[in-house]
């Protein structure tokens, strides 16, 4: 493996100082290092939490006819001085994706792709990367991209969990293996973009997820369907981007019926771009313990959506989300800084017993600063002011809460 790895970075070093494209050769690279102060505990009587993260990629594409290209990418992750001592190996290095693709076989006009891949769709609200994570988001599976260049449907059916080992040798002791010792975690879905005009635009995204784990005679652990659309629509200075979901089935022997819903517009003036927008996640009645109608965004890029202090979705209790929030954005002409400003305004869907709704408020600061073609660096800074039910989820905390971060991304 280290020899492998070797290998890989000396022709990584030699692709960089002649070329990205060596006789279909082509290499790539990607360093992201954050450092982070973390003081998102709501007290102001314990020091802040300091961290350092490193996402460190390395891959090689080839393409071996017109009909057949192959991708391999390593990826080593960590958070400084998790290995305890200078001298510990914690053997960190995994393969990030590693895939085929068989362009147009048969001449039939749809392509394979088939391994671990990444699956980024849309605004990644149903389905993305979660590129701001120091690991990630890749599946194991296949994709079927069928007339792309026309029709432009993607089929796709992913694992996510196959507990039983493989079986090399079909020895008489193995078999039959008991039906619940096969609690395999799939998904199986589709994505479709569709053009309306030269102004707007619809995607439509849906998944069936099922975990075969019994947790009840004859129920599954979890088999549920989720549909979305999302419209974009492009207006001159104005645009907007509007969201619906909806997710129906079982969860853990209860009916799921939950949805979400998005809308947001922005109007760019000048250098300037200023929006409105609200996200709705629908909550689950504290007196309705026999449904489950709680929107859950488990592959979606949340970070991107529910403020950068990432409380959200995962604090909501089960309530829902009811997220309102402004942005403005500054681009001076000619510079490489660029300046984001958000404040959100977070509500539960539904209340508590006793009658609490509000999470609290949140200012999220960003700055980037374009170092040179490939590489930014970003600083962010945000706050968060608890409301009632952030206070009884973090009590006896509830004190002003703080985030920091300075973080160097560079694409090679």
């Amino acid at each position: 493996m280290k020899k492998l790895l070797l290998v890989f970075m000396v022709l990584y070093s030699f692709s960089i100082i002649h070329s990205q494209d060596l006789g279909g050769w082509k290499f790539s690279g990607q360093v992201q290092l954050r450092s982070e102060l973390d003081g998102r505990d709501f007290s102001d009587r314990t020091h802040p939490l300091t961290f350092a993260s490193l996402r460190t990629r390395l891959g090689v594409e080839k393409s071996v006819s017109e009909n057949l290209k192959f991708f391999v990418q390593f990826q080593d992750s960590r958070v400084f001085g998790q290995e305890g001592s200078p001298t510990t190996n914690i053997k960190n290095i995994d393969l990030y994706q590693g895939y085929i693709t068989l362009q147009k076989p048969f001449d039939l006009d749809f392509n394979v792709q088939a391994g671990r891949f990444e699956i980024l769709y849309g605004t990644e609200r149903f389905f993305g990367v979660s590129g701001w994570s120091y690991i990630g988001r890749s599946f194991d599976g296949v994709r079927l991209s069928i007339l792309p260049e026309c029709w432009d449907l993607d089929l796709f059916a992913l694992t996510l969990n196959e507990s039983v080992n493989y079986i090399n040798a079909p020895l008489p002791s193995i078999y039959p293996i008991p039906q619940n010792a096969t609690p395999s975690h799939s998904i199986y879905g589709f994505y479709k973009k569709n053009k309306i005009s030269d102004a707007s635009k619809f995607d439509l995204t849906g998944f069936f997820e099922i975990d075969r784990r019994d947790v009840l005679p004859d129920t599954n652990a979890l088999e549920v369907l989720t549909l979305g659309v999302t419209y974009y629509g492009n207006y001159g200075d104005f645009s907007t981007v509007v969201e619906a979901g909806y997710q129906l089935g079982s969860r853990a022997g209860k009916d799921v019926s939950a949805y979400l819903i998005s809308i947001s517009g922005n109007y760019k003036t000048g250098i300037t771009t200023l929006g409105l927008g609200a996200d709705i996640l629908s909550g689950t009645d504290t007196n309705k313990t026999d449904k489950f109608n709680s929107y859950l965004t488990t592959y979606g890029t949340n970070h991107k959506f529910y403020g950068y202090m990432d409380y959200f979705p995962s604090n909501t209790q089960g309530l829902g989300l009811n997220d309102f929030y402004f942005k403005a954005s500054l681009n001076p002409v000619d510079s490489k800084f660029n300046f984001a400003l958000d404040v959100h305004h977070f509500m539960s869907n539904q209340s508590t017993t006793d009658d609490k709704d509000t999470f609290g408020q949140e200012i999220d600061l960003t700055i980037k600063y374009n170092f040179i073609k490939g590489t930014t660096i970003t600083w962010g800074g945000s706050l968060f002011f608890p409301g009632d039910l952030m206070k009884t989820i973090y009590s006896p905390r509830e004190d002003l809460a703080y985030w920091s971060y300075l973080m160097i991304t560079a694409n090679l």
